[in-house]
């Protein structure tokens, strides 16, 4: 869609019309008020072929009535973290990807997962963190005998939990203190009773 436009000093406002137009008749040109200035025109001028349907729908900001379920996760954190794909007592891959802690069963090819569920997000970027990660997984370990795992987040609020390895129940919960950044790696001790983290 061709055409020009000028942008307004005095009133901030930017027209455009169509190509070949030497009269700006209603319909053909279009105002929108920009904080950016004559940068509009040159950053946002597929808005000129935008208008809103007459006939849609009416806004829903009410929650959806169905929920959704992980079925299987593709992909594999490995570009930044190390030491991270482990096998349980069963001889399924344990490893995570994103905040996910995902549990392979290589026979059937199919996947449990530790997170992955709806969590409470009131404010933008508080999201809740009791029950699961809220940000990507940076650390993974497994405990000696194979029986849980231990994983933790990066972030400004470092997270970390311990969840079965086999069914991906969380276990346990635990936080760094204030001030600590997002955790690049993680330990279990052999006694599998003391667990260390490295922000």
């Amino acid at each position: 869609m061709g055409g020009s436009g000028e942008f307004d000093d005095g009133t901030k406002r930017a027209s455009y019309y169509k190509k070949g137009k030497t009269d700006r008749e209603d319909g053909d040109f279009f105002e929108v008020e920009d904080e950016k200035g004559e940068k509009f025109l040159s950053v946002r001028p597929w808005l000129g072929a935008i208008s809103e349907p007459t006939n849609h729908n009416s806004a829903n900001p009410g929650k959806p009535d169905c929920s959704y379920e992980l079925e299987y996760v593709y992909g594999y954190r490995s570009q930044d973290s190390r030491q991270n794909v482990y096998f349980n007592q069963a001889g399924e891959a344990v490893y995570m990807t994103a905040c996910l802690g995902v549990i392979l069963d290589p026979a059937t090819n199919t996947q449990k997962f530790f997170g992955g569920g709806e969590v409470n997000d009131e404010r933008r970027g508080e999201q809740n963190d009791q029950d699961m990660h809220n940000d990507d997984i940076l650390g993974l370990e497994i405990s000696p005998d194979r029986s849980f795992a231990l994983t933790c987040q990066r972030g400004p609020k470092p997270t970390c939990f311990t969840w079965d390895a086999a069914t991906g129940e969380k276990k346990m919960r635990f936080t760094l203190p204030k001030g600590s950044r997002g955790i690049n790696c993680c330990s279990i001790s052999g006694c599998g009773k003391f667990m260390a983290c490295v922000d």
